[in-house]
């Protein structure tokens, strides 16, 4: 008995020797801040994707951000999102490499590093409403949120727009009335990079007239916040409306108002009106759901409780800006399936998830261990999802090593997404950097396959569009014409057909056939049936 009360005596002490060393982390934020920061920049590291290239978007940012650095100006053409590019031209601009994936390496590692510094502003949002040891879980979450991790490793734009989105939320908050009319230039920085910023602009126009509405000359106030506002964007979307005549911000959200308000018989496409925005707020609530796996889902939900519970400025600030962010979400869902049009959302996540997270760690004594505790979780569910969601690597250098043979030997094929992605990259190879995009040879003209029954009209059309050949690889994704999983298993009845290649005689895993099209032959047999 004696042994026994001895043991717990020593356990208790170790526990209490242990939650002293955790309560110094506690009070030293900037140490706290930079331990999490390296694991999170290790993570990323971790599965950086060296050797693979940019794609889709992320290489038309590349090369616009390339020819600004080149020229010392815009160029003659225009992307909607050209504030991240303009940013990164920065960095491309001070760079001396000599060939395309040294560029496309430092685009990913500014992303990383935009992603990993984002603790700091999601530390002082959380910090408005929680003590610091709280503030620095919410940056934990952050920081090791996957969906935020495997984002930043694309080399696009949302790390830096979350980056912008969290310090305006963080400034508007302040009490120093020179802070939040700098959220508000903050917020058209955010608006140039993404053009759903003029949603948060809003969100902080409704709050500011809230917030200050019983103050002598609020009006002018209000008008000085837009003016810092407008003036900021005002550069960059003049230059944008020389080039493509339109703001590329206001320009589609009219046009997007237009269109849905049209008479059924004057639209070109039939998902829109009511029907339209009923898909999108489906996608939204699924996506709402998948989003906040595997972190969010444990704690958003009874946060959001007590947030609803426990209401003043600094609560509503974040219920109208969660509210009125989720529009431009639902018009991005009734289009397309991508929960990267929520990632604005996940700094307000992480102060959602404080409220749940305080309310638990309070009702035990040795909170900092259940804190640490609490990381640890946060990290191996991270780690767990990223290496379930990890990309094939392996998969994608084959699909870019076929894709040199597929450019050399072709001139016109089908599209065959997501490998087709890395077609333009034969072209940059032999190229010494920096070069202009308008240098590049474009590689095998793409037939588009949509809004084709069979194959055989398929064919009918590329005859006179230029396809020469076909890719085809047998795969069922939802992206790719169903008809063709016939020709792949089933050549011997395509006698116009000629393989010219099979990956599998060459030693890849990655199954791809490349067929040339003998249009003799089949308008013989379409003639003779």
């Amino acid at each position: 008995m004696v042994e026994e009360h001895g043991t717990n005596s020593r356990t208790a002490s170790s526990i209490d020797f242990f939650e002293k060393r955790l309560d110094f982390f506690a009070k030293n934020t900037i140490l706290s801040l930079s331990i999490i920061g390296f694991l999170a920049l290790v993570l990323r590291l971790y599965y950086f994707p060296f050797g693979i290239p940019l794609t889709l978007d992320a290489l038309n940012y590349f090369w616009y951000a390339m020819d600004i650095s080149i020229l010392g100006h815009f160029p003659s053409y225009i992307l909607s999102n050209n504030g991240w590019p303009t940013f990164l031209s920065i960095f491309f601009s001070i760079s001396h490499f000599n060939n395309f994936m040294d560029y496309m390496i430092l685009q990913r590692i500014v992303t990383v590093s935009v992603s990993v510094l984002t603790i700091i502003p999601v530390y002082l949002l959380c910090n408005r409403f929680f003590d610091k040891p709280y503030a620095v879980i919410g940056a934990a979450i952050f920081a090791f949120e996957p969906r935020i991790i495997q984002n930043s490793l694309l080399g696009i734009t949302e790390p830096l727009y979350v980056f912008l989105g969290a310090a305006t939320l963080f400034l508007f908050l302040s009490s120093d009335k020179k802070m939040v009319y700098s959220s508000f230039g903050i917020s058209a920085l955010l608006t140039l990079v993404r053009p759903e910023g003029l949603f948060l602009f809003f969100a902080l126009s409704i709050m500011f007239f809230i917030r200050y509405r019983k103050q002598s000359k609020f009006i002018a106030k209000y008008a000085l916040a837009a003016t810092i506002f407008v003036l900021l964007l005002l550069p960059l979307i003049t230059i944008r409306i020389q080039i493509m005549g339109d703001d590329s911000i206001t320009s589609r959200i009219s046009e997007t108002i237009s269109y849905h308000v049209l008479l059924p018989s004057d639209k070109t496409n039939g998902n829109s009106g009511l029907p339209f925005v009923i898909s999108g707020i489906e996608n939204l609530v699924k996506f709402l759901g998948w989003a906040s796996i595997p972190i969010f889902v444990v704690f958003v939900p009874f946060g959001a409780y007590l947030i609803l519970k426990n209401r003043n400025h600094e609560t509503n600030t974040m219920l109208v800006t969660i509210g009125i962010m989720l529009i431009p979400a639902v018009y991005a869902f009734s289009i397309i399936s991508d929960t990267r049009y929520l990632f604005f959302q996940y700094p307000m996540w992480c102060v959602l998830s404080l409220f749940t997270i305080k309310t638990v760690a309070d009702k035990f004594r040795k909170r900092n261990i259940v804190l640490i505790l609490l990381i640890g979780g946060i990290l191996l569910s991270s780690s767990l999802f990223l290496d379930f969601k990890k990309v094939d690597i392996e998969h994608e250098k084959e699909s870019l090593s076929l894709s040199y043979y597929v450019t050399n030997t072709t001139s016109g094929i089908n599209p065959y997404l997501p490998e087709s992605k890395y077609l333009p990259m034969p072209q940059m190879i032999d190229q010494k950097f920096p070069i202009l995009s308008t240098s590049i040879q474009a590689g095998p003209k793409l037939i588009p396959t949509d809004g084709f029954d069979s194959f055989e009209e398929y064919i009918k059309f590329g005859m006179d569009a230029g396809l020469t050949h076909l890719v085809l690889d047998g795969t069922d994704k939802f992206y790719r014409a169903s008809f063709f999983k016939d020709v792949f298993f089933n050549e011997e009845k395509y006698p116009y057909l000629t393989k010219e290649f099979d990956s599998l005689d060459h030693g890849y895993k990655y199954h791809l056939k490349i067929y040339k099209i003998n249009y003799d032959k089949f308008n013989s047999i379409v003639k003779n049936d």
